[in-house]
């Protein structure tokens, strides 16, 4: 089902659009864009546990809009952009890059987000239905009580995890002992003037050694 969606989606923008938006549609449907629906048709796999667990590297930020109104959405790609800039910016500052983050997924629904050489445990449970799973720090220094519910995409190379922006925003103040920071104040109010916005993490399936 999810997979006609998106070629349901692809074709209707494709044709309710007259002359006028010819252009910026082009721009939306161009040639990257139609690979990137035909790669995740081919490749994208059932969120359950065999297709999760493993080791997965931080290979940047994602930033996109939910919702049902899938040309709201498309619109959105230039406020997606402007908050995806800050936040790797943000992130690049203390420390959070490619070779620094990352998340471990057990079998057992356990896992572990390591930060720069800190490990923070937890425990994992999934709604097939929705594509989530939620993310449990329980008594974890720094994080105790945190709990964060991330939308999930996966492939067999890459995971793509999104979360509602003001706790992900938590987190990452937690992690990085920068609560407080003006910084993250800044991109705080930057992604509260947009509804409907999650943000999260580009991963990278580690390669076994």
């Amino acid at each position: 089902m999810k997979r006609l969606c998106i070629f349901i989606a692809a074709a209707f923008l494709a044709a309710i659009c007259p002359s006028a938006y010819g252009q910026s549609l082009k721009d939306l449907l161009n040639k990257k864009s139609i690979e990137g629906i035909v790669n995740t048709v081919v490749d994208q796999l059932d969120i359950i546990p065999e297709n999760i667990t493993g080791d997965w590297e931080y290979k940047g930020t994602a930033v996109k809009f939910t919702g049902d109104n899938i040309l709201m959405n498309a619109a959105s790609e230039v406020a997606s952009a402007q908050v995806e800039e800050k936040l790797d910016e943000y992130l690049q500052v203390i420390g959070l890059k490619e070779g620094a983050f990352g998340y471990t997924f057990d079998a057992d629904s356990t896992f572990t987000t390591t930060f720069n050489k800190m490990k923070f445990p937890g425990r994992y449970t999934f709604s097939p239905e929705e594509d989530t799973i939620e993310l449990d720090y329980g008594k974890t220094e720094r994080l105790k009580g945190i709990s964060l519910k991330t939308t999930v995409s996966v492939t067999p190379t890459n995971m793509e995890l999104l979360f509602n922006a003001d706790k992900l925003l938590e987190f990452i103040g937690k992690i990085s002992s920068s609560a407080g920071d003006s910084k993250l104040s800044v991109l705080s109010s930057l992604v509260s003037q947009y509804d409907g916005m999650k943000i999260g993490f580009e991963l990278g399936r580690r390669s076994a050694q």
